[in-house]
């Protein structure tokens, strides 16, 4: 192979990617704010996942943006694994237009007369609309004629590099023989990321005579595999979630190859066949851009048929300690029509959600630089767990209740409220202990010492025992509202003298003491109707549950 042709094959493949780039960077900015409009709304049956994946892949041309936005949505809790598979399969195929764009256009028309106007026309807008959507409009123009430029670069290259070459070292058949195009193709994807540019690569090859449109097929394949690479690198540090939905990306793209394979020689010997009618055949890049999408679409039928037992398997992969943690321990479906077991069960596992929120809440309040992430991770188990309690309790509140446990009922869903009020006042103290550094050493010590308290009582074991004194309860009440009335004056006392030099450190102070104030509120109010729970059931006919509640109604008030 000549230098020329070597330079004009490293050229025209940069070409197609620097155009392919261009294009497809512009279609996104253009088209951002639809593109996440569509992944959030349009993805809640398996045909509009299909279709809105189908859709945005042939318009941004690059099924690595749609795959990695899909993945970004779901480590972001935006998408759920079962949308997000749809997506990712409807994406699959709407890769495969790359192909007949390449060989309906690319191979059929002069490119003088297309590609370049469309880069003149697309600089023109990009240039005189720079940040506007026009202007990305124009970047997508301009970028769509470079593609075809390289695309026309590549064609021509290969046929030069075939005329000098002996092609007998390019044909041939057999396992081994396909299996190098199959790695081939996947290697040139997995290095430049985009499976289209092996399919530029193989499509132009074949045009160019270089090699055999088997071969070209068998590069395709590896194309098809080598996608799943971008996805496979975009969740190494993700969500366990995201991380299933690149497993049915490879999933699918395996399972397609794997079919291309078994149906390659039987889509060529009828090739052969219709040949020998005498009619007339699509060249040799159309029938690889036929054969691209055959073999996708029979993947996306097969997987439809076991979608939901792909979707079970992947849910069993990647699983975190949080998900473990998350998954009910007590709550079992067969109980429910035993009710009073049910409600016991129902006890334990609120009682194991109380001490999740209760430890991680007071590990970060002891140490909040460390313990930021450790908390966060501990919301993730605290909000699946408490989805799982409160569908269990909604089951469990249509069957027949006797005397005491619809009452116990209501109070362990009322303790999971508070509990929930305790997450949501946790992240808003994460934001004010973070800044506790700022303010002067006496006041920091002030509310440090407000906080610990805090801290001491999340840490006591009485408040997950259902026997707890009432009395004690109302006491830690009164000793957290007179904390907070002591602390306000501090800070006060510490204003009027001018020791705050700053009004924000006065507002940073009294908001994060009046933060702790309400979370040792729901603390002890949590722990109030989890006992009242367990006396409605001990003493259902007695009120003795009701007057626990009201001991501390009474001693934790607002100001």
């Amino acid at each position: 192979m000549s230098i020329e042709s070597a330079t004009g094959l490293l050229g025209g493949l940069g070409l197609f990617l620097v155009g392919m780039w261009l294009m497809t960077d512009g279609l996104k900015v253009a088209a951002g704010p639809s593109l996440k409009q569509i992944l959030e709304r349009w993805t809640d049956t398996r045909a509009k996942g299909l279709l809105a994946g189908f859709a945005l892949t042939a318009l941004v041309q690059s099924s690595s943006a749609v795959t990695v936005t899909a993945i970004g949505f779901v480590n972001a809790g935006v998408l759920t694994l079962g949308h997000a598979v749809w997506v990712i399969f409807g994406s699959a195929v709407g890769t495969t237009m790359t192909g007949w764009i390449v060989s309906a256009v690319g191979f059929n028309v002069d490119i003088k007369f297309m590609a370049l106007p469309a880069i003149g026309i697309g600089m023109i807008l990009r240039l005189t609309a720079p940040g506007r959507s026009r202007g990305a409009i124009g970047e997508a123009i301009a970028g769509f004629g470079i593609f075809f430029l390289g695309v026309s670069v590549l064609k021509d290259s290969f046929e030069g590099v075939a005329a000098g070459l002996q092609l007998d070292a390019f044909s041939g058949s057999g396992f081994l023989h396909y299996l190098a195009f199959v790695l081939a193709g996947f290697g040139v994807t997995a290095m430049a990321q985009s499976s289209s540019a092996s399919i530029a690569i193989a499509l132009s090859a074949v045009s160019g005579g270089l090699i055999g449109i088997e071969s070209g097929a068998a590069m395709v394949i590896g194309a098809n595999i080598g996608t799943t690479v971008t996805g496979v690198v975009a969740v190494l540090d993700a969500t366990s979630n995201a991380k299933r939905v690149a497993a049915s990306h490879f999933v699918f793209n395996l399972l397609s190859a794997s079919i291309a394979l078994l149906i390659m020689p039987v889509f060529f010997l009828t090739l052969s066949w219709l040949k020998t009618t005498g009619l007339t055949l699509p060249g040799p890049a159309m029938t690889l851009a036929i054969f691209h999408t055959l073999f996708n679409v029979a993947g996306l039928l097969v997987i439809w048929m076991w979608a939901d037992d792909l979707i079970a398997w992947l849910k069993g992969l990647f699983v975190s300690q949080e998900e473990n943690e998350a998954r009910p321990q007590h709550l079992d479906q067969t109980l429910v029509d035993m009710p009073t077991l049910a409600i016991e069960s129902l006890m334990l596992e609120m009682r194991r959600l109380s001490g999740i929120v209760l430890e991680g809440s007071a590990s970060y309040l002891n140490d909040p630089v460390r313990k930021e992430s450790m908390l966060r991770s501990r919301f993730i188990v605290f909000e699946s767990l408490a989805d799982s309690i409160r569908s269990y309790a909604a089951t469990l509140s249509e069957a027949r209740l006797t005397s005491g446990l619809p009452d116990a009922l209501a109070h362990l869903l009322r303790a999971l409220q508070h509990c929930n009020a305790i997450v949501h006042e946790m992240r808003n103290a994460m934001s004010f202990v973070a800044t506790e550094s700022r303010m002067p050493s006496l006041v920091r010590e002030r509310v440090e010492s407000y906080r610990n308290a805090l801290v001491a009582l999340m840490q006591d074991s009485r408040l997950l025992d259902d026997q707890v004194e009432a009395d004690w309860l109302g006491a830690q009440g009164r000793q957290f509202e007179d904390g907070y009335q002591a602390t306000k004056q501090f800070v006060l006392s510490a204003a009027s003298r001018g020791d705050l030099k700053h009004l924000a450190y006065l507002d940073d102070a009294m908001r994060e003491a009046d933060l702790m104030r309400r979370i040792a509120h729901h603390v002890v109010r949590s722990a109030a109707r989890f006992k009242a729970a367990r006396d409605a059931l001990t003493m259902p006919e007695s009120s003795s549950s009701t007057a626990d509640v009201n001991v501390a109604d009474e001693v934790i008030r607002n100001e």
